[in-house]
């Protein structure tokens, strides 16, 4: 059955057999027309089972289709089989898959192989929302699951409920990822298991929703950001947040009739028009002391255990044990987190013994706290069960290590356990006897190896850490742990790979923050908390974490002056590390400068060079980007005296990277590309080891994007956006969000703006709103918003215009006149070419009145240009051919050629209309001459056709 006879492969058929209907390419079943509800392993299991009819299927043949990468125990193979011979008895009572003992399975019903119905097609998901996780395996809950896509179909709001371990998250993520093709914009998930206050409840669900949390209103912005979209938004694990999160649920509710949210919380939230699921445990046997294997295994409680137990190796279920696994299924009340716990212990200890030791444990709790619902009394009893049984060595060490938010080391376990005077060896033994009995889990990352307790493990035993006197001592432990950790990894950024580096501490970001939330907490110390945030700032600012680093640099700054006893130096890393943070603000606000300056005396005094550096380039970068240029020059001369007299070469090449910026605007064009050129030599390949984000961007990055854009006034428009996509990819290599953001709003969307390539340039713009979405910083909204209004004029879309000018006020009411009044001059371009001459004219004139104010001399050709093409439309030839002929002598004067060529192209068309045509041929011989023969862009090209056709006709006559 490997073709039909027309050829088709087996994934373009489906498969017809009794009320059922099998499409493999879609990974669906249908009985009677209706969709049924098996797990994809099963799935493949059936289709490989189909498309042999009639065939023996042996036992490695399922395992080398169905897990192809996994070593996994034939009680897997057996759990599938018993699952799927359950579905298919639902719509039928023939049987189609038989056992052949000892050699596999079969199947013998007739099957009917037809072409398959094409797939539906599904919008693309919601671009803003974070990945859905993995859709994960997902064992006896069919029903529950179409039971809750159910509701979700008639209810706006449902909240799964149930005790801890019951398997909400793992039914929601499959739910969520069943409503994908129902939801046109796509599923958001959110995860607020790793929130600890309800503060910042709504911080974490805007990040998970993509939200930019620019504005402070964050619940405004969610709003915004979600307005007419039709989509699903999954909120997990609620219970500790759960009034906050009612309230936002409400709001979202009430303000966004396409929404609809799923929620999974250990109680309800108690919405205005939440409907509950209550998610019961897995089905178990019962009354049954005669049960065979095959009559548990169709049970979901004994699956589980089953598939747990085989997964630890060496496991199966025969009808000896059958009856035993069941009684403990039955103990377990099928909680499914419980049975893994008990399942995990089956191999060490035998399916009797393990019943028996947990017969003992429930027995010493039935006196428990009645108050709470009986399956978490049985989770507890459970957890306390695996906790009891441990030594009082590794229950202290398990309790310690509750304090570590997700994975860790074993330094780490070596530097808590000394809280309870253990030595390095005890350390390691102990942990290694957690490890043995699955207490404490292993994984490998870039051939390091990590611990982690699992989520339930950790609030177990972090509780326990609570009941005890250890819990004040165990957390100021492990913040000054931490600390010692981050002022490592700052010395370490000297001299690491930043891969391994980010590697080491980039997850550590979680006990960081538990640290620096019990620092500043009651009973906590003030000044530990200053040092974690100082030693934090390396981590933040290579995770583009711009807006945390700037909270916690604001809490840490008030903590200092509380304090009142802060080392100078500390005060000045905090006060640097803020002023960086400013320079990205939406406003340009006088306090910044006061703060660079505020750096650079703190580094004279501390006489410490780098922060003089820091000081200083962050006070050129300012004073650029409001206009003040000679200003910005002259701190830049002092930024490479320093750089210079402390051989620091990169600080070098950061600050003449900069001077050839500052040289580019007040229109040395020429030196600043010798300038600039020199250090781009040693940034040339996207694929060179990256760096630290010293300078806010990696420093390739950072060089080649300024490179670009002087390359494309300098008049190498080709080379320039070879060189801009060159920054882009290298950015992208990097990960830091804040490079490649400045490599697409600083250069490869204006040069592909201004080399008409509007769509590289709508391209570029999705990347920087994408990464807006990670993080948001209030220039790249203003260059998204810009030139996006930029490509609908060139589109020639109604409107765009006064849509850019819209946006350029915007960007000058900031106090941003980096590149004013370029746009000016692209902005009054646009106005003309709508025919809004007025308008053109009242843009230009404040154009050049900010070139004029602040040595804006690189963009004289462009506002000269644009004030002949208003004087040619407004009845003044004369006039107008002597502004365009000024453009043309202003950028030969900037050492601008591709200015140059645009201001020659608009006095050709001048004086095509006076039928000057040597005058005309002229002014095109001299622009187009500037460029090399194998360049090609759209104004070059047009230049050359018309100059050729000039040609051509003066020959002819």
């Amino acid at each position: 059955m490997e073709k039909t006879p027309h050829g088709a492969e087996p994934d373009d058929l489906s498969f017809a057999f009794g009320p059922f209907q099998l499409f493999p390419n879609r990974q669906l079943l249908l009985c009677n027309d209706d969709p049924v509800k098996i797990g994809g392993r099963a799935l493949d299991i059936l289709v490989l089972l189909v498309t042999r009819q009639g065939t023996i299927v042996s036992k490695n043949e399922f395992f080398e289709v169905c897990w192809p990468t996994t070593y996994v125990h034939e009680a897997n193979l057996k759990v599938n089989i018993v699952a799927l011979r359950r579905a298919l008895s639902q719509g039928s009572t023939e049987t189609y898959i038989v056992t052949v003992p000892g050699r596999g399975y079969r199947f013998v019903a007739p099957v009917d192989v037809r072409a398959a119905r094409p797939a539906a097609v599904t919008r693309q998901a919601f671009p803003h929302s974070r990945k859905l996780p993995d859709l994960p395996v997902v064992i006896g809950r069919e029903r529950e699951i179409a039971r809750i896509v159910a509701t979700l179909g008639r209810s706006r709001s449902v909240t799964v409920v149930g005790p801890g371990g019951v398997g909400k998250t793992t039914v929601a993520v499959t739910v969520a990822h069943h409503e994908l093709p129902a939801n046109p914009d796509g599923v958001a998930f959110v995860d607020l298991s790793t929130v600890g206050d309800a503060q910042y409840a709504l911080a974490a669900i805007a990040a998970g929703l993509g939200a930019r949390q620019s504005s402070g209103d964050a619940l405004t912005e969610i709003t915004d950001l979600l307005s007419g979209r039709q989509m699903l938004v999954v909120i997990d694990n609620c219970e500790h947040l759960s009034a906050t999160v009612a309230s936002i649920v409400n709001h979202l509710l009430g303000a966004l009739p396409g929404i609809r949210i799923l929620a999974t919380s250990r109680e309800p939230l108690g919405t205005l028009a939440e409907n509950i699921y209550r998610l019961p445990t897995l089905a178990i046997p019962t009354g049954d002391q005669a049960i065979t294997a095959e009559k548990a295994l169709g049970f979901a409680a004994v699956q589980l255990f089953v598939a747990r137990a085989g997964g630890q190796g060496g496991f199966r279920l025969d009808d000896a044990d059958a009856p035993v696994v069941a009684a403990i299924c039955q103990r377990l009340d099928g909680i499914p987190l419980a049975i893994e716990l008990a399942a995990s212990k089956a191999l060490a200890l035998g399916v009797p013994t393990l019943s028996a030791m947990l017969e003992q444990r429930f027995l010493l709790f039935s006196n428990g706290d009645r108050s709470v619902p009986l399956r978490q009394q049985t989770l507890l009893a459970t957890l306390d069960w695996s906790y009891r049984i441990l030594s009082d060595d590794e229950a202290g060490l398990l309790r310690l290590l509750s304090v570590f938010a997700g994975r860790f080391q074993l330094e780490d376990v070596v530097a808590i356990s000394a809280e309870i005077s253990f030595d390095a060896p005890q350390a390691i033994g102990t942990l290694e006897r957690l490890v043995g009995r699955s207490i404490v889990y292993t994984d490998y990352r870039q051939g390091v190896l990590h611990y982690r307790l699992l989520e339930s493990t950790r609030a177990y035993a972090l509780e326990k850490l609570g009941d005890t006197d250890e819990r004040d001592r165990a957390l100021e432990r492990h913040a000054r742990h931490i600390l010692t950790k981050f002022e490592r990894s700052a010395k370490e950024q000297k001299w690491r790979p930043k891969d391994e580096w980010m590697a080491e501490y980039a997850d550590r970001v979680d006990d960081l923050r538990n640290a620096l939330t019990w620092a500043f907490g009651p009973g906590g110390d003030g000044m530990l908390g200053v040092q974690l945030t100082v030693a934090g700032i390396p981590l933040w600012t290579e995770l583009s974490s711009v807006a945390e680093m700037q909270s916690r640099l604001e809490r840490a700054l008030i903590a200092a002056k509380d304090l009142g006893n802060c080392p100078a130096e500390t005060i000045m890393m905090l006060i640097g590390a803020r002023a960086v943070g400013m320079n990205f603000a939406q406003q340009m606000d006088p306090v910044t400068e006061a703060t660079w300056n505020e750096c650079y005396r703190l580094g004279v005094e501390m006489h410490k060079p780098e922060y003089q550096l820091h000081g200083l380039w962050g006070l050129a970068a300012y004073l650029l980007y409001v206009g003040r240029t000679l200003e910005g020059i002259a701190r830049l001369e002092q930024f490479l005296g320093i750089a210079e007299a402390q051989s620091d070469w990169a600080a070098l090449a950061e600050g003449n990277r900069m001077m050839g910026m500052a040289e580019l605007y007040i229109g040395q064009i020429q030196a600043a590309r010798q300038r600039v050129e020199k250090i781009a030599r040693y940034h040339q390949a996207p694929t060179d080891p990256v760096h630290f984000a010293r300078f806010h961007s990696e420093h390739g990055v950072h060089i080649m994007s300024t490179f670009a854009v002087i390359l494309w006034a300098a008049g190498d428009p080709d080379r320039a956006m070879r060189v801009a996509r060159s920054a882009v990819e290298r950015a992208e290599i990097t990960g830091h969000i804040v490079s490649q953001s400045n490599a697409l709003a600083v250069s490869a969307i204006p040069v592909a703006v201004w080399t008409g390539d509007a769509d590289r340039a709508a391209l570029y713009i999705a990347k920087l709103e994408a990464n807006g979405r990670k993080e948001d910083i209030g220039i790249w909204q203003q260059a998204c918003r810009f030139y996006k209004s930029a490509i609908r004029v060139q589109r020639r879309e109604p409107g765009a215009a006064f849509e850019m000018k819209s946006y350029l006020d915007e960007q000058i009411a900031s106090g941003n006149y980096l590149r004013a009044p370029m746009l000016y001059s692209m902005t009054a371009d646009a106005m003309l070419a709508e025919d809004f001459v007025d308008e053109a004219a009242v843009l230009i004139a404040h154009g050049r009145r900010i070139a004029q104010e602040h040595m804006s001399n690189w963009c004289f050709p462009e506002i000269f240009r644009i004030e002949g093409l208003i004087a040619l439309r407004t009845g003044r030839p004369d006039e107008a051919e002597r502004l365009l002929r000024l453009a043309v002598a202003k950028a030969v004067d900037v050492g601008s050629p591709t200015l140059e060529l645009r201001a020659a192209l608009a006095l050709a068309r001048k004086l095509e209309g006076d039928q000057r045509a040597d005058d005309e041929a002229a002014a095109l011989r001299d622009a187009c001459g500037k460029f090399d023969a194998g360049a090609r862009f759209p104004e070059l090209t047009s230049a050359r056709e018309r100059l050729n056709r000039l040609t051509a006709e003066v020959a002819f006559a």
